[in-house]
């Protein structure tokens, strides 16, 4: 089973201080991997980096970053010093977000559009599928479906969703895609401990059901003991 993400020895600072030391971890199809630690240890950094996105002030001080389903070969990281490499990096990785991977922000209010249908917003995602639906609405309507939405969510805006609903429907449009990996970053915020179990456990199903990896990042120990089959520890800020 090849890894879809190798990080190893990764270093990230400001012009101030260091932000993460030495992080590593590997992320595999088919599994749950719990990226967890205390607010600010960096873990939204760190998947953030692995995707290939270094923010504006950042700089990369060291580590590798592969993707061996893709390439073993390719160091992601290498030459990507200074505000030039960090543009580069961005470019060259830019059609794999949404496709190889795909991202859930903490809030679904920040995975959702305001501005446009839950159905239309899981069409562009479904966009970046390899095999383009021929029937898009039997498709929208089987990926609401599998994370227990009715068709006619649809036709909905985002501000006509409960919150429970919204969570759902961000899921749907991170695994609209059909990518190898989730990114799911504290999908538990703002929930209620019934519904924050609910979700988690229907992103483990899904993303499971679709094959690929699922990376979790939570600071929510009873979470990461019930689902996770792999589990990277970050401490506190340098």
């Amino acid at each position: 089973m090849k890894a879809l993400i190798e990080l190893s020895g990764l270093a990230v600072r400001t012009h101030e201080r260091v932000l993460i030391q030495d992080v590593s971890m590997v992320v595999y199809p088919g599994r749950v991997t719990a990226l967890v630690g205390p607010s600010g240890a960096g873990k939204s950094l760190t998947a953030r980096v692995s995707m290939g996105v270094v923010d504006a002030g950042l700089t990369v001080v060291r580590g590798e970053l592969r993707y061996p389903a893709i390439d073993p070969n390719i160091d992601w990281l290498s030459g990507r010093q200074g505000d030039a490499g960090r543009r580069a990096l961005l470019e060259q990785t830019r059609h794999l977000r949404g496709s190889y991977f795909s991202y859930s922000p903490q809030a679904a209010s920040s995975a959702l559009n305001p501005g446009r249908t839950i159905g239309r917003q899981i069409e562009i995602a479904m966009g970046r599928r390899k095999t383009v639906p021929d029937d898009m609405g039997l498709a929208i309507g089987q990926v609401l479906a599998d994370v227990g939405l009715e068709m006619d969510v649809a036709r909905s805006l985002p501000s006509a969703l409960s919150g429970g609903m919204a969570q759902r429907a961000a899921l749907a449009i991170a695994v609209a895609p059909r990518p190898e990996l989730v990114v799911a970053d504290e999908p538990e915020t703002g929930l209620d401990p019934v519904l924050r179990r609910t979700v988690i456990e229907l992103l483990v199903e899904v993303v499971r059901g679709h094959g690929a990896g699922l990376l979790l990042i939570s600071h929510h120990e009873d979470t990461v003991a019930r689902i996770a089959d792999d589990v990277v520890r970050l401490g506190g800020p340098a």
